[in-house]
C-alpha cells in the first residue's frame, strides 16, 4: 500500500486535517487505545492507505457504552468536523441557529459515532428526521444520505488543492455547476432545499479563494491556462458569490450560481477533471460508506482514468453471502461476510465458507424472521432471521428444544 502525505491522508477519511491529527494523538472510544497510526518521514507524518482504511472501519464499529448514560459521547473533534462539514448550517435548510449533531443511522440500533454517520440539522430537521419512518413529509434516510456525500465531496475538493487556491477554485465552481444542474431535477422538496443548501455553502467559501487566487497570480504561482484566465475574472466571481451573503433569499441562490457559471465556462471546459466511473463521484461505495477502490475518496478521476477505467481491474465482486446487497434478513442487519461493504475482495470470495459465518437460523422463528398470523418481528432475533451459536445454544438450554 502506499504512503500518503498529511493532506492526503485527511482527503481519504474525508475529514480536516484537524480531525485526522487528534486520531494520531487520542481514541475517541472511551475505555479503548487504538490511534490512527503513522509513518514518520523527512517530509513529516505519512499514512499506509490500509492503516488509513482499517481505522475507518473501525470508527464505525459500535463503540463502547459509558459507565453511565444511554449513549456514547461525540468527541468534540468530530462535533467540529461535522460541523465545519456544512458550514456550521443545517445540512438541509441552511439554518445556522441552534444546530444539533444528528445520526444518520440511528446510535441506538449501531453505537456509531464515526464522523461518516453524522450530519449537522436545526431542531426542526433533526425531529423530522427522526421521525421519517412515520409521516409522509418528513425527512427520509435516503435524502440525508445524499446531503452528507454532498458535503463530503465538496470537503474533498478543498483539500485536493489546499495549497493551490487556484486549482480549488475551478474545481469548487464546476461542483457548483453540478449542484446546479441537479437542483432543477430534484424528485422531492427537501432535496431541493438540500441543492440550495449547499450552493449557499459553497458560494460563500468562493470570495476568499478567490482573493488568494489573485495573491497567486501576482507571485507568478499559476502555471496553467486556464489557472490564468480564471485568476482575472476572480474579482467578478468574488463580487457575484458575495451577494449571497445577504439577507436577500434563498430564491435567488441559483440565478446567482448561474450567473457566477456563465462567467467561468469557457475555463470549466479546460478542467481536467470528471466524476469517477467507478462510484459516480460519490467518492464512496455500499451501505457502509467504503473508499471507492479506483479514486480512493477523490469523487473525481482525470479525463484519462476515466477512459482507461476498467472494472474488472478493481479486486471487487459482490458480496457471495449477501449477493452485493449488504444486508441480510427481515430487519437489515448488515452481513456478517461484507460488513455492509456489499463487495469483498477476489481472495476473500474464494475463501468464502459460510459454515465459518457464526450465524444459525434462529430456534424461536425458524429463520422466517416474524411470528404469529400479524407477521409480528421474531421476540428473539428481532427480525434477523439468524442469531450467533451461543444465543442458540442459550434458547435451547432455556426452553429445552
Amino acid at each position: 500500500m502506499a504512503l500518503l502525505p498529511l493532506i492526503d491522508a485527511a482527503l481519504y477519511l474525508g475529514l480536516r486535517v484537524e480531525t485526522l491529527q487528534y486520531l494520531t494523538k487520542k481514541c475517541p472510544k472511551i475505555g479503548e487505545t487504538r490511534k490512527l497510526n503513522s509513518v514518520k518521514t523527512e517530509q513529516g507524518p505519512m499514512f499506509d492507505e490500509s492503516e488509513l482504511s482499517s481505522y475507518a472501519q473501525y470508527l464505525t464499529e459500535p463503540w463502547p457504552m459509558p459507565p453511565k448514560g444511554k449513549r456514547p459521547a461525540i468527541p468534540k473533534a468530530f462535533q467540529d468536523d461535522v460541523k465545519e462539514e456544512s458550514y456550521h448550517a443545517c445540512a438541509i435548510c441552511g439554518h445556522m441557529d441552534n444546530g444539533e449533531i444528528a445520526h444518520i443511522k440511528a446510535v441506538t440500533k449501531t453505537l456509531n459515532n464515526a464522523p461518516s454517520n453524522l450530519i449537522y440539522l436545526c431542531p426542526n430537521h433533526h425531529t423530522k428526521y427522526d421521525l421519517g419512518f412515520k409521516v409522509k413529509s418528513n425527512v427520509t434516510v435516503e435524502e440525508i444520505t445524499a446531503a452528507k456525500l454532498l458535503k463530503r465531496n465538496a470537503r474533498c475538493r478543498l483539500l485536493k488543492y489546499e495549497a493551490y487556491a487556484t486549482k480549488s477554485l475551478l474545481s469548487l465552481i464546476k461542483f457548483v455547476k453540478s449542484i446546479e444542474q441537479k437542483v432543477g431535477a430534484a424528485k422531492t422538496g427537501n432535496m431541493r432545499e438540500i441543492y440550495l443548501s449547499e450552493l449557499d455553502g459553497l458560494l460563500a467559501s468562493i470570495p476568499d479563494l478567490s482573493k488568494a487566487s489573485q495573491e497567486q497570480a501576482k507571485k507568478d504561482k499559476l502555471t496553467t491556462e486556464p489557472e490564468k484566465a480564471l485568476a482575472k475574472i476572480a474579482p467578478e466571481i468574488a463580487a457575484i458569490a458575495a451577494e449571497l451573503t445577504s439577507k436577500s433569499g434563498r430564491n435567488t441562490t441559483r440565478n446567482k450560481a448561474q450567473r457566477l457559471i456563465s462567467q467561468v465556462e469557457e475555463v470549466l471546459i479546460e478542467i481536467d477533471e470528471v466524476d469517477c466511473p467507478c462510484c459516480g463521484g460519490r467518492g464512496l461505495t455500499g451501505l457502509v460508506s467504503d473508499f471507492c477502490g479506483y479514486c480512493k475518496g477523490s469523487c473525481v478521476v482525470s479525463e484519462a482514468m476515466h477512459e482507461a477505467y476498467d472494472p474488472d481491474e478493481i479486486d471487487e465482486v459482490e458480496c457471495p453471502r449477501c449477493g452485493g446487497k449488504g444486508t441480510m434478513g427481515l430487519a437489515g442487519d448488515y452481513c456478517a461476510y461484507c460488513k455492509g461493504s456489499c463487495v469483498v475482495s477476489e481472495a476473500m470470495h474464494e475463501a468464502y465458507d459460510p459454515d465459518e459465518i457464526d450465524e444459525v437460523e434462529c430456534p424461536r422463528c425458524g429463520g422466517q424472521g416474524t411470528t404469529g398470523l400479524a407477521g409480528d418481528p421474531c421476540a428473539f432475533c428481532g427480525g434477523s432471521c439468524v442469531v450467533s451459536e451461543a444465543m442458540h445454544e442459550a434458547y435451547r438450554r432455556k426452553y429445552n428444544r
